[in-house]
């Protein structure tokens, strides 16, 4: 009893210790590094669509940081001037302008611009103001170089365009006769060659589709318009390599080329975080008709969201209070109040109620939860597959010799065909950002792999048993808000008899029934900043 009871000890000992190993304490230390490093990313990420904040506080002294100009305008920009024609030449004005300023100023005119243009000025004041004058009054510009003006009929601008190089070629939703056809085998018996059968899976919604494509190209455009702003004088060149658009043209023309680039810029450099999740909920017996919404409504009252269903608006979750960055009774939100995974002090988010309403009505569990950042007009794609392999088709060929060699000594070969199952999520999102309105173009393909079917005789073959579930939907939805997607239903049905000692009688019977339901939900959040 006595060594029984030692080695009782001895391998308790054993055990502790191993549980208290270097190895042991590594991998739990890799662990909560990993969780450590997972949640700072996520708190970045959510804190990215906080907008900044419009008051700044610095402790200590005060410094202006305001840059100054060190250079100085020549002394003779000062110089009184009376000026007064009409309908005289441009060079005329441009002579006694110079001439007031001093003996040594001397005027110089670009290649292609005309002294002879007929001017009237009538002014009295300072040699820069006469300059302005006469800039605006002809059209032309100048510049002050040492003791020289130089005037301009035209201007070479380069602007940045916030654009990578490339267009953009997209299609979304099911294409017309989109249905889908593969092949499998089955082996004959015997050695005299195999058997090859077909099939084609189809429904009855081949010939009915629903897609968006284009091919955007930004560049085509962007040449396009800017040649309509330009004179019949004007040039423009577009640099995909550079990313840049070079613009030479009168400097009337120059400043509305240099507007539209820049509200470009800014329309094209929004961006819009998109958090998808993608819950399935296993329904109980009581709710054999699916989800019961009006419970989930309720679970909403006396919270700071509401859910909204109403004809003409998709159904989503919206905050009652404004949304982060919107202006309400003048004032600029600057705490996100509505989202998924973001927590704001005092207020339970909205991801949490949902969650447990569904809870109440069945098991609820996050399939996946993927986020992506998009562009302005900008397809986005989120992928989160698996790629299993399987035999698709097996063929048998029996190559006989010489006829004195039996038929037993033929030699057979058999050919195996592979095959690839990719199941799981594959979602494209394109987005339209107007004002705190988001137009979504969303387009998902969810597909389950629920086993391989065996077929065939000795040389089985496998055929996969797929659930695959499919939209394609464009809505309007505001900034925070999230999108609910429901109505993906899927109810199966399962009987097995088992056998006891190669007999029916004496095994049993039994059947499952499984009801379940995916909602997606997505919530969109307006980024701040340029991309």
């Amino acid at each position: 009893m006595l060594k029984k009871c030692l080695a009782l000890i001895v391998s308790s000992m054993l055990v502790l210790t191993a549980c208290n190993s270097p190895v042991y304490n590594q991998t739990e230390g890799n662990v909560a590094d990993i969780k450590l490093k997972v949640n700072a990313a996520r708190k970045k990420s959510d804190d990215s669509g906080k907008p900044k904040s419009a008051l700044a506080v610095k402790q200590g002294p005060y410094i202006d940081t305001t840059p100054i100009n060190l250079e100085h305008d020549p002394a003779w920009l000062h110089n009184n001037i009376v000026i007064r024609g009409d309908q005289l030449p441009f060079s005329y004005y441009s002579r006694t302008i110079a001439s007031g300023a001093g003996k040594n100023i001397l005027t110089k005119y670009q290649i292609g611009l005309d002294p002879s243009a007929n001017v009237s000025m009538s002014y009295s004041g300072s040699i820069k103001g006469a300059l302005d004058l006469l800039a605006s009054k002809s059209g032309f510009v100048y510049s002050i170089q040492n003791n020289k003006i130089y005037w301009q009929a035209f201007v070479t601008r380069t602007y940045d365009v916030a654009f990578l190089p490339g267009a953009s070629d997209y299609l979304m939703g099911q294409t017309s006769g989109g249905s889908t056809s593969s092949s499998g085998s089955g082996s004959g018996n015997g050695g005299t060659g195999g058997q090859t059968a077909s099939f084609i899976t189809s429904d009855s919604t081949n010939s009915e589709y629903s897609n968006l494509s284009g091919k955007l190209s930004v560049w085509n455009d962007l040449e396009a318009t800017i040649k309509q702003l330009l004179s019949p004088d004007g040039k423009v060149t577009v640099s995909q390599a550079t990313t840049t658009v070079t613009v030479r043209d009168r400097p009337t023309n120059i400043e509305l080329v240099g507007q539209f680039v820049n509200n470009l810029n800014k329309h094209l450099s929004k961006q819009v975080l998109v958090k998808v999740q993608i819950l399935e909920v296993n329904l109980e017996n009581d709710y054999d008709f699916g989800i019961n919404w009006s419970i989930v409504a309720k679970s909403f009252h006396n919270s700071n969201f509401t859910i909204n269903g109403n004809y003409g608006t998709p159904v989503s979750i919206t905050a009652l209070t404004p949304q982060s960055g919107s202006t309400f009774n003048g004032l600029t939100q600057t705490a996100p109040v509505m989202g998924t995974n973001i927590a704001t002090p005092g207020i339970v988010p909205a991801y949490t109620i949902l969650f447990n309403a569904l809870n109440q009505q069945g098991k609820t569990s996050i399939v996946t939860e993927p986020r992506v950042v998009c562009l302005n007009n900008q397809v986005s794609v989120i992928r989160i597959v698996q790629s299993l392999g399987y035999v698709a088709s097996v063929q048998q060929t029996s190559v006989g010799g010489s006829s004195t060699i039996t038929a037993q000594q033929n030699t057979v070969t058999s050919q195996v065909t592979p095959g690839t199952l990719v199941t799981g999520l594959t979602l494209y999102i394109l987005p339209k950002i107007m004002g705190e309105k988001i137009y979504l173009q969303v387009n998902a393909d969810l597909s389950t792999n629920n086993g391989f079917s065996i077929f065939g005789g000795q040389n089985n073959v496998q055929l996969p048993n797929v659930t695959e579930k499919h939209f394609n939907q464009r809505s309007m939805i505001r900034s925070g808000d999230t999108l609910i997607l429901s109505g993906f239903r899927q109810l199966v049905n399962k009987a097995n008899a088992n056998q006891f000692l190669d007999s029916q009688a004496l095994g049993g019977k039994g059947s499952t029934q499984s009801n379940s339901e995916t909602v997606i939900l997505i919530t969109p959040f307006l980024l701040n900043g340029c991309a």
